[in-house]
Formats: structure tokens, C-alpha cells, sequence
């Protein structure tokens, strides 16, 4: 059986959200994009009221990606998120890599830019949310449900089955910021709150500096 180590990216990786910081990456680059400002408060608006779905919502701040191709993605990572790796995530994810972890970071971000974690040598693989794609360039458009939640479970699971990994939930690690990713920490053993307040039964807080 192989232990594995499962990581959250936004506020558990890097210490802020990769969507914000995408959106404004998005208007620097294509500043015609900036109108797009008005539909994201719209429809984050609107999510909150339960009148759109969240992925409806979320797609508005992923508009500018339908002008970027896999070179502008990749900037963005190094730029804009690779700099905002936390210390001891590095040291936790090297960590449990000389433990023999199997290092996969799953994330409600899109993987169209998330993907670019796996140039790190301690992690496996990158699950997350899903664009739909025309030709060479994405559009702001989820492909099938947000990941997040349940649907995070759902995605590591089939991926454990393809790439035939049978997890020990005795020697794995989970770590995430918000106490939404539950269903996640609940695959490991070991389960821990990042930067948490207070206490909850079965996951240990972790203060990683800001």
C-alpha cells in the first residue's frame, strides 16, 4: 500500500488565491478584459443568492484566459504564484517525499494554470477544476462540476484507480486552509488545519507564516 500526502494550493501552498491573482493577471495582460470586473460582482453576487451556480460565477473571473495560450499560463505561474510558495509547504511536501509520499495537490482552481506545480520535483500530479478547451486556448467555461468538496474526493479516488495507487490512509497526510475540504482530510490519518482558528476533533493546526 503507498501513503500519500494530499495538499489544498490556495492559502495551504501559496499564501493567496490564485483566482484573484489570476483575474488581475488577466486585466495587465488584456486590459479590455477589465469589463469582465462587472460580471464577477455580479455573479458572485448572484452565487451568494443561490440564483447562479458557482461555477457560473467562478468561469467570470477565468475571462481572460480565452486570450492567452500555454506560454502566457505558464508566466503566470512563475510570476505570479511560484513567489508566493509558503516555506514550510516546500519543507512539509519534501518531507513526506523522502517518506515515500506520493505528492498530488488537488485545488477548485483551474488546473489549465495549476498544472504548472508538477514543475515542482516533489509533486506527482495536480487535480482541479476543469476549462473547456478550444483548439490550443481554454475558454471561461467549467467543464463539468467545480472541485471542491465531495467532488475533490471523487477526483482523487479516480485517480488513484488510474494510475493503480493503492493509498494507506495509516501512514497519509492531508493539508488544507478551509475546513470545507473535511471530505478531503478525512482520506488521511494525519490531517491538518493550515493557519486555522480555533480547534477541530482529528486535525491539528499548522501556523505557516503570512
Amino acid at each position: 500500500m503507498q501513503p500519500v500526502a494530499l495538499f489544498d494550493i490556495d492559502h495551504t501552498i501559496i499564501r493567496r488565491d490564485s483566482m484573484l491573482l489570476f483575474a488581475r493577471y488577466g486585466m495587465a495582460k488584456k486590459p479590455s478584459t477589465a469589463i469582465a470586473l462587472l460580471s464577477m460582482g455580479l455573479f458572485t453576487a448572484l452565487a451568494r443568492l443561490k440564483l447562479v451556480s458557482l461555477e457560473r460565477a467562478k468561469a467570470a473571473f477565468f475571462h481572460a484566459i480565452r486570450h492567452m495560450d500555454e506560454d502566457d499560463l505558464a508566466v503566470f505561474y512563475t510570476s505570479e504564484l511560484e513567489p508566493l510558495i509558503y516555506g514550510e509547504a516546500l519543507a512539509e511536501m519534501r518531507r513526506r517525499k523522502e517518506e515515500g509520499c506520493h505528492i498530488l495537490l488537488v485545488t477548485a482552481s483551474p488546473v489549465a494554470y495549476m498544472k504548472y506545480f508538477e514543475r515542482m520535483p516533489e509533486v506527482d500530479a495536480v487535480i482541479g477544476t476543469t476549462l473547456v478547451r478550444n483548439g490550443d486556448r481554454y475558454l471561461n467555461r467549467i467543464e463539468g462540476k467545480n472541485c471542491k468538496g465531495e467532488e475533490k474526493v471523487l477526483r482523487i479516488r479516480e485517480y488513484w484507480r488510474r494510475a493503480g495507487i493503492e493509498p494507506d490512509p495509516e501512514r497519509s497526510y492531508a493539508y488544507s486552509d478551509s475546513l470545507s475540504d473535511l471530505p478531503m482530510l478525512e482520506l488521511a490519518r494525519h490531517r491538518y488545519w493550515i493557519n486555522g482558528r480555533g480547534r477541530h476533533p482529528g486535525v491539528e493546526v499548522l501556523q505557516w507564516r503570512r
